[in-house]
């Protein structure tokens, strides 16, 4: 009798721990976002987004963003993250390792020049010798709007001085602090800022339209997650909180990222390799 003891106690054991595994909570999923706002900015933005998830998929959601462009695109390249949101030229970068994209925000992305609150409109002309504010020079709209500075004529670092920023955000409190003269970010990040910093600035309009930032899943995600996830990211737009989400940023909902954005961000994909230094 005390031989068989030992071995039915192990045997419920066993039992428990088979048992406890198979009721155990799944794993977190890590959803990465590029760093164009402080992470307390993106974290409310995104609370919507990621409570649905949550919701749909019972699982915790996890949010990562970084101190800065270089980092998150080093991550987003090396498969860290299971979800990502992320830059269109970055978002193509990834698909040719272990992310496949899903869809882009269906409004354009439009640069635009941050100006002082009580500014009269700019000529690009009156742009040359002043210090203009950008979240970082790997982002899309940094790269479409020095590629408009020198179609109009000024050259980085003989006509004008590029001062990055952490994030979109803090490129426009810049301005608004008269900390540069000028920024280049996206008309939708405006809208993500404090009421007081709104105020202390304008925009102006500068006529470049590019793709919008894209949602991409990790390629190494089992089949019957990757279908869940999709699906609940997709009825999102459709819920209440997507629907403010969306009137909120300006964003417009999703769509595919088309063969013609595709070719709109080739210059843009092999000058971000170069920055990197990437093959």
């Amino acid at each position: 009798m005390s031989a068989v003891l030992p071995r039915i106690c192990s045997f419920l054991l066993m039992l428990f721990l088979g048992s406890h595994t198979a009721f155990a909570d799944p794993p977190p999923l890590k959803l990465g976002v590029m760093p164009f706002n402080s992470p307390q900015a993106l974290a409310r933005s995104l609370q919507g987004l990621t409570t649905h998830l949550e919701q749909q998929l019972g699982r915790k959601i996890i949010l990562y963003t970084a101190p800065n462009y270089k980092t998150h695109i080093q991550q987003l390249l090396a498969g860290e993250f299971d979800i990502a949101i992320t830059g269109p030229h970055f978002a193509a970068m990834a698909e040719e390792q272990s992310m496949r994209i899903l869809f882009r925000y269906a409004e354009k992305l439009e640069p635009v020049l941050v100006l002082p609150a009580n500014s009269p409109p700019l000529q690009v002309a009156q742009l040359r010798g002043k210090t203009i504010a950008t979240a970082s020079r790997f982002a899309i709209i940094t790269l479409g709007s020095l590629e408009w500075l020198e179609k109009n004529g000024l050259e980085l670092g003989k006509d004008y001085t590029l001062q990055e920023y952490p994030s979109h955000g803090a490129a426009i409190a810049a301005v608004a602090n008269h900390m540069a003269d000028a920024a280049f970010v996206a008309a939708s990040a405006l809208q993500q800022n404090p009421e007081e910093i709104k105020q202390a600035v304008r925009t102006q309009e500068i006529g470049i339209f590019l793709p919008h930032v894209c949602t991409l899943l990790n390629r190494t995600l089992d089949p019957a997650s990757a279908e869940r996830i999709t699906q609940a990211l997709s009825d999102f737009p459709h819920t209440e909180a997507g629907k403010a989400f969306f009137q909120q940023t300006g964003y417009a909902g999703y769509a595919p990222l088309s063969a013609a954005d595709r070719v709109q961000l080739r210059r843009y994909i092999g000058l971000t390799k170069h920055l990197l230094e990437l093959p």
